[in-house]
């Protein structure tokens, strides 16, 4: 039995356990990365339903790349090493066009599969306040495999940080559709693991609600739903289950209102949407205090809200102080950008970026919750930089104790973002 600040210890990087832990990594054997159900339930392509032609940016594929041993795609949200474990789930009532139930959307098609019908039940009975919703409600999963097949144990951290790219995704088509969204922690998760026929392997981790309240409550879903596997094989890993089990429960405060994109127009959110990319070098060209300014509003302070410190190294911004700030505060003045590459186990783009920011948290009960939000919030900003025609790359990986000596805080160490020309 693991306790819950051990398991994020336990996953830590150092400058020799990267260098004693490696091992080879057969590119052949790697899972499938999305999940089908079978070809009898009924489908409906996003392209042809009125009005929500748009809701494919939710996780859609927007670039293609041909190799010699197939086709890589990519997708609106980035994935550590291009994994993609989070599956995304929709329950759809009193949409008009549409049938109302429970649907599983499908990247590579475009499309929504029907997997249940819905009338009194649904999934707002496994949440804290069960009145029926109208409208859309996303669920979104995890198929740990897919990432510990390359990452091993520290994929539990890999799966929550990608939950919450997968997140901003979808937060970021429903601002471009002109809907508004509430995020959701606060639901019974394991119950609706067992509801939605997962086993160990594919798990709950938050949900978004774009809908209005009904009257009536909501009765449980009485028919389980098949099993459906998320991946080709599996090897089970006991701890990834463990840790997942024991940091699913917690008492999740009230997400603060949302407006990231208010700035940004429609079409051209759209087109961040669909261009963003991780990027993979800096030419090393500094961005401006106003881009700078653009690019983090109103970050630090939900950031802030919800238990999580973002900590930045100020490398190349014009009229801005070199160094370390917490927040928005200058904590040491300096050029830290060779440090920063260093803590990003030794990548480039670390230290070569206009701004290298550091997620962390003190919070231990809701650990999920402020990985999701990191996630989340990095996702934000990539658009944002795409915006303004700014590159940036999420670091998964660093050294852990290093880092937290560097910033001088105890906080857990949970991402790393790189922004920059």
């Amino acid at each position: 039995m693991i306790d819950m600040p051990q398991f994020h210890q336990d996953t830590k990087h150092s400058y020799l356990s990267i260098r004693k832990n490696s091992f080879y990594l057969d590119w052949g054997s790697q899972p499938k990365n999305v999940k089908t159900y079978p070809h009898f339930h009924m489908r409906y392509p996003l392209a042809n339903l009125k009005g929500y032609e748009n809701l494919n940016l939710i996780g859609g594929i927007t670039y293609q790349k041909e190799y010699p041993q197939g086709t890589y795609y990519l997708r609106t949200n980035p994935s550590a090493g291009g994994l993609y474990p989070c599956e995304i789930y929709l329950q759809v009532r009193g949409v008009e066009g549409m049938v109302s139930g429970i649907y599983h959307y499908e990247p590579l098609n475009g499309v929504l599969c029907l997997i249940h019908e819905i009338s009194k039940d649904g999934v707002e009975y496994y949440f804290k306040h069960q009145a029926k919703q109208k409208g859309f409600t996303f669920l979104i999963s995890s198929v740990y495999f897919r990432s510990s097949w390359k990452y091993r144990d520290r994929a539990i951290r890999y799966i929550l940080l990608d939950s919450g790219h997968a997140l901003g995704a979808i937060y970021a088509t429903l601002c471009m559709m002109g809907l508004e969204s509430e995020i959701n922690f606060d639901f019974d998760k394991l119950a609706l693991n067992d509801i939605f026929g997962f086993r160990d392997d594919e798990m709950f981790t938050v949900a978004l609600f774009a809908t209005t309240q009904l009257p009536q409550e909501t009765k449980a879903i009485v028919t389980k739903l098949p099993f459906v596997a998320g991946a080709d094989y599996l090897e089970t890993n006991p701890f990834i289950q463990e840790a997942y089990k024991i940091s699913s429960c917690y008492d999740a405060k009230p997400i603060s209102k949302m407006d990231f994109f208010k700035d940004i127009p429609s079409n051209a959110l759209k087109q961040s949407i669909i261009h963003r990319r991780s990027i993979r070098a800096f030419r090393q060209i500094p961005i401006s205090n106003e881009e700078f300014n653009f690019i983090f509003k109103d970050i630090f302070t939900f950031a802030s809200l919800h238990d999580i410190d973002i900590f930045y190294t100020v490398h190349r911004v014009q009229d801005k102080m070199q160094g370390l700030y917490k927040n928005t505060q200058l904590l040491k003045e300096g050029d830290f950008s060779m440090r920063s590459r260093y803590l990003s186990l030794e990548q480039n783009i670390g230290g070569a970026s206009a701004v290298t920011l550091y997620f962390t948290s003190s919070q231990v009960e809701a650990y999920q919750k402020v990985n999701i939000l990191s996630g989340f919030l990095a996702q934000i900003i990539y658009l944002k930089a795409e915006f303004k025609h700014i590159g940036c790359s999420g670091i998964g990986a660093y050294y852990d104790d290093e880092t937290k000596d560097f910033l001088g805080t105890s906080n857990n160490i949970l991402y790393l973002l790189a922004v920059g020309r």
